[in-house]
């Protein structure tokens, strides 16, 4: 299989997962870190960066035919690094996928919590992000 997936959240519980079964299914798989990762496999490739840098987005996704965004802000002291995180981060990878020309499918990962937004600055980034 040639297609390429681009996973945010790598690191994390659910992105690990996520890229395991990708793996074993012959994707081949671009995913995104803020430090440098060890090469493992040949069919992963990881690319250095953030949601908040979108040179490091566009590398993420360029000939990607599907984005799986399971990245997310889940602890912080004031309501702007969910917001920075979970909101302008998802959107601003939203639109990047976007004008990539390349991308087909956009899985975005959310939280159940974002259906009670009143709960915390984390269900309330969530929820926005969500509804855009």
């Amino acid at each position: 299989m040639n297609q390429t997936v681009a996973v945010t959240g790598a690191t994390g519980f659910i992105g690990k997962y996520i890229i395991d079964n990708l793996l074993a299914r012959g994707f081949h798989v671009r995913a995104l870190t803020r430090t440098a990762r060890a090469h493992v496999n040949d069919n992963l490739t990881w690319v250095r960066g953030s949601l908040e840098d979108t040179h490091s987005l566009s590398e993420l996704v360029t000939g990607a035919s599907a984005v799986v965004h399971c990245a997310g802000q889940v602890r912080g002291h004031k309501e702007e690094i969910f917001t920075r995180c979970n909101v302008d981060g998802s959107l601003r990878l939203m639109q990047t996928a976007k004008e990539s020309g390349f991308c087909q499918r956009f899985l975005f990962i959310s939280s159940l919590a974002a259906r009670h937004p009143e709960l915390s600055w984390y269900a309330n980034s969530k929820h926005v992000a969500e509804h855009g």
